[in-house]
């Protein structure tokens, strides 16, 4: 097959890896804006858990959520003292090399998701440097932009071939490949995602707006987006329509950072039209929503769109890292959810921890409240991302030179611990666990 671009969705290197409306949404995105323009792409996912090519398909769960194929693989030397085992996510190498030989491309779109992901992408770059030695390799995504430096040290161990680091917003970088190359066929009929390139569409990613109007300490959303921009209620509505009436898409998750910001003229006009529509679809909330601006009309109007996970931030009872909502704010929001009909398996909320000086009954006194008000807790290991108030007081705490390479930014080590004491770690998510059993119960 020959086409214009091969878009590559690389593997995944860590101790584990979880299809929870994982999607890179910025290649797919880009994807569209080129095959708009007349390009021909080809989607590769390395993640794809529906490849009928692989040994054994993974288990799928709800709402089009599941596991990724995987392979044990040695655990990096530096890693000995975490007690897991280390995996490749996604298909069999043997399977890519034989994807890949079937086609015929003018240049290799790669993008990378957290940073300390970026094995997978170096494995890429290293292959097609290797066999592909004349074909422009274009780099994308969230370790492109927040570690350029280590990735172009990188880089420089191939000095024959042409990479481009893309750190420059959608319309400057179209621009720039319209220069460099002429599209082989007529333009499409829409810039949507890419997602009918999948071997599946089990579920569709959707975003009301990019960037976040907040300033989290932890979080890195102004650096990947300076600015707040959010789209029509119309164009978000007839992208719904157009995945659910072509393709039979039930399932979408919002990735937007700020989702109920602003919601009287961004999700009010959208909600309504999916409650008149009566279409058989249902909506995620994965990145976290705002308590403060959930009222009983809001609600209420989620109730009845189908919303079926809802997940919100609290981070902490005590010591809280930003201002973003109070206990009493975070408290009526759950009562208004449950008044509008949503249980506590629906209702979830994150409790960020492994935070530098960590403090586990902190954590277990926010497991315990939330367990009161009926909301199923979910951890969320603190990741150091680079550019943001915590990880330079990360780096003052870590057992691991997290500035030099963000391997070390792997959660699942806990880089913001000097001793971490894995039986307190492992203590803590078994009463997660156990408290989300009780409340399913219920």
């Amino acid at each position: 097959m020959e086409v214009d671009f091969l878009l590559i969705n690389p593997w995944i290197y860590d101790f584990s890896a979880y299809d929870f409306w994982l999607k890179p949404y910025g290649l797919l995105y880009i994807g569209g804006k080129l095959r708009k323009l007349g390009y021909k792409i080809y989607y590769l996912d390395l993640l794809d858990p529906f490849a009928e090519e692989l040994p054994k398909l993974p288990k799928r769960r709800d709402f089009g959520t599941g596991h990724f194929y995987k392979q044990p693989v040695p655990k990096p030397y530096f890693f000995q003292d975490v007690p897991r085992r280390f995996y490749r996510y996604g298909l069999p190498f043997e399977i890519f090399k034989h994807k890949v030989s079937r086609l015929k491309f003018k240049a290799v779109f790669i993008t990378t998701t957290l940073t300390y992901w970026y094995p997978g992408l170096f494995c890429l770059i290293d292959f097609f440097a290797k066999n592909y030695p004349q074909t422009p390799i274009y780099i994308g995504g969230i370790y492109a932009k927040l570690c350029k430096d280590h990735l172009l040290h990188f880089l420089s161990h191939y000095p024959d071939t042409k990479t481009v680091v893309v750190t420059q917003e959608e319309e400057e970088f179209l621009a720039e490949v319209q220069k460099e190359f002429l599209p082989s066929g007529p333009a499409f009929i829409h810039d949507y995602p890419v997602f009918d390139l999948q071997t599946r569409i089990p579920y569709v990613i959707i975003m009301t707006s990019l960037g976040c109007p907040f300033n989290c300490p932890y979080c890195a959303s102004k650096r990947l987006y300076p600015y707040y921009k959010e789209r029509s209620p119309e164009g978000l509505w007839e992208e719904i329509i157009f995945w659910h009436k072509t393709y039979g898409v039930k399932d979408f998750a919002f990735y937007d950072d700020a989702l109920l910001f602003n919601f009287e003229k961004k999700l009010r006009p959208f909600l309504e039209k999916v409650i008149d529509s009566k279409l058989n679809i249902r909506f995620h909330t994965p990145n976290a929503v705002h308590a403060r601006f959930i009222d009983k009309e809001v609600a209420l109007l989620l109730k009845q769109a189908e919303f079926k996970t809802i997940r919100l931030g609290l981070e902490r009872v005590e010591n809280r890292f930003d201002h973003k909502v109070t206990l009493e704010e975070f408290i009526e929001a759950v009562s208004y959810l449950k008044q509008a009909g949503f249980t506590a398996k629906e209702i979830g909320a994150y409790i960020l921890y492994g935070i530098p000086e960590e403090n586990f009954k902190e954590v277990e006194k926010a497991l315990f409240f939330l367990e009161k008000i009926g909301v199923s807790p979910y951890l969320a290991e603190f990741s150091p991302i680079p550019g943001t108030p915590f990880f330079e007081m990360a780096k003052t705490y870590s057992r691991y030179p997290i500035e030099d390479d963000p391997i070390f930014h792997n959660n699942s080590v806990f880089p913001a611990l000097k001793n971490p004491v894995w039986e307190d770690i492992e203590r803590i998510k078994n009463l997660a666990r156990t408290i989300r059993h009780r409340l399913s119960t219920v």
